[in-house]
């Protein structure tokens, strides 16, 4: 199978998954990340030879001091593993949600968000922070995130896009087994992945021309 074929499957799981996600019952952004990942929760079969994506996700109903997120700044975390390849991987990324844009938060937002990628940055420097979207059915976005300042890029990519372009191809995502065990050992809500024999590389992006002005040189 290949890359553009891929591509379209997945893309449309995505879409199909987020397709009932009505920010009306899904107000505050846990209740939309439980909701979403209950709705990737699936497996994804490409046919006989080509491979396939089974998704499992686990809702732990675990808040407040003491719980996962106070110990880690994370939300949920995403577990990957590929079986069945030429190089097969596991690694692990965790996550914290916001609502809509990072972009417009208020300033006590902010800082709690900036206090939460701290945290998740003593344990790795692949997360990545969620935007839950404010329009009914659309794909969320994420910000992935940079552990040199703590904080999170300022590129906005959709969740799905950052699956394939990412995680899928093994270009993001923390492969240490002590991590990975301790992760998926934790009372932490997570999404697990696992790919059988399927491999995936996106096609790479045209660059942007730049627009010298005039007086300059190439």
């Amino acid at each position: 199978m290949d890359n553009a074929e891929v591509e379209k499957r997945v893309k449309q799981y995505f879409l199909d998954a987020c397709s009932r996600l009505n920010r009306v019952r899904f107000a505050h952004e846990s209740a939309y990340v439980d909701a979403l990942m209950g709705r990737l929760d699936g497996v994804l079969d490409f046919g006989e030879g080509n491979g396939s994506i089974d998704f499992t996700s686990t809702i732990v109903a675990d808040r407040g001091p003491g719980s996962a997120e106070s110990l880690y700044g994370a939300d949920f975390a995403i577990v990957f593993k590929s079986e069945n390849v030429d190089k097969p991987i596991s690694k692990a990324i965790l996550s914290q949600a916001k609502n809509d844009t990072v972009d417009g938060m208020p300033k006590a937002e902010v800082i709690r968000l900036r206090e939460q990628c701290n945290k998740m940055s003593r344990f790795t420097n692949d997360y990545i922070v969620l935007e839950a979207p404010q329009i009914a059915g659309a794909v969320p976005t994420i910000r992935l995130g940079t552990p040199s300042t703590k904080t999170w890029g300022k590129t906005r990519i959709g969740l799905d896009d950052y699956f394939l372009e990412l995680v899928l191809s093994c270009k993001h995502g923390d492969r240490r087994p002590e991590f990975i065990e301790g992760v998926a050992s934790s009372k932490l809500s997570g999404l697990t992945i696992d790919v059988n024999g399927l491999e995936y590389t996106p096609t790479p992006k045209p660059r942007k021309k730049r627009n010298n002005k005039r007086g300059n040189t190439p």
